[in-house]
């Protein structure tokens, strides 16, 4: 489980790929939420952040995430999640440690 976690940090592109605006647009991300990712300064913290907020959301918002990640072109990052077995339970790992 935390290798997944790990890679999304080092690997998602939430700064420059727009994938944070579109999460906004979709009311995946609340205002609030889109304010505290763009203030960081570095794209590990910004990951950081989004994965904290990420963990309150529900499984269908979480999708929406995984579609979002196709649509900001990171679909590197969903296919290499999802082809991992505990895809399903990221979003549970992302609860634990943030939740």
């Amino acid at each position: 489980m935390r290798e997944h976690y790990v890679f999304l940090l080092e690997t998602l592109d939430v700064k420059f790929s727009g994938l944070d605006s579109h999460l906004y647009s979709k009311e995946v991300l609340s205002a609030v939420e889109l304010e505290d990712i763009t203030a960081e300064m570095t794209s590990f913290r910004a990951n950081e952040k989004l994965l904290s907020a990420l963990s309150r959301k529900s499984p269908q918002q979480f999708q929406l995430f995984l579609d979002a990640l196709d649509n900001c072109g990171q679909r590197h990052v969903r296919n290499v999640i999802s082809d991992q077995p505990g895809l399903k339970h990221v979003g549970s790992f992302i609860k634990k440690r943030f939740g």
